[in-house]
């Protein structure tokens, strides 16, 4: 409840109240003394009074709903419009397209040091066009998208499958997926897996005794290429 704006409308109330009986006693003066009785000088105190009232109303109605509108229209807008969301300054817009292109840029410099660790350790054992080839299919995988409509499948030469199976297990816990969502991924990309059972090959993907294979399972892939780089 605003306080100082009831306050504002009693003082205007008393403000007027009393010029309103100043001006009806100044009537009722002069009606005595123009010789009318107490009677008439007192009835035309009321009627000046009651005029006077109905002369504020009329008044404060013509204000409030023609004047006034009138007068607020003709005024210039002070309203100013919003300005758009930033950060910095930045608009929104821009921050969005700034956010996509910094998690594109992180999630290809997370693929191509993958794709580093698989030419190092792939190399010797594939060609040159099933490199590259293996390379787009990283990157389907990588990025959740489905591998090539007219995909050939790889034959790598001198290695077990158990290596085959250590390497998917690298892939997808160097990017975080599920690892058996990698085994049809493997089946599809490996023409050695294709005849081999999913659950054969899920069940293969870890082997305690890692070390012992041509391509070990590991847990860091940025670790293991820098101390191949030492």
């Amino acid at each position: 409840m605003d306080y100082h704006k009831i306050n504002s409308h009693i003082i205007l109330l008393l403000v007027v109240i009393l010029v309103g009986l100043g001006v009806a006693t100044l009537g009722r003066e002069i009606a005595l003394e123009a010789g009318r009785n107490v009677g008439t000088a007192n009835l035309i105190f009321l009627i000046v009074l009651i005029v006077c009232a109905i002369a504020y109303l009329i008044i404060m109605a013509t204000l409030a709903h023609i004047i006034v509108p009138w007068i607020m229209k003709k005024l210039p807008s002070k309203k100013k419009s919003a300005p758009p969301i930033t950060e910095n300054n930045v608009p929104t817009e821009d921050i969005r397209q700034n956010h996509t292109k910094a998690y594109i840029e992180k999630q290809n410099e997370k693929i191509n040091l993958f794709l580093e660790y698989s030419r190092q350790t792939m190399t010797p054992y594939i060609t040159d066009d099933e490199l590259f080839r293996l390379d787009e299919y990283i990157r389907c995988y990588a990025v959740g998208e489905s591998l090539p409509q007219n995909l050939i499948p790889i034959k790598p030469a001198k290695l077990k499958n158990h290596d085959i199976f250590h390497f998917g297990w690298n892939m997808a816990h160097y990017f975080g997926h599920k690892k058996q969502d990698v085994v049809s991924w493997l089946q599809s990309v490996f023409i050695d897996l294709q005849e081999l059972e999913f659950s054969y090959i899920k069940g293969k993907l870890y082997d305690h005794q890692t070390e012992k294979y041509t391509i070990p399972n590991i847990d860091d892939i940025p670790k293991y290429l820098a101390k191949q780089h030492k």
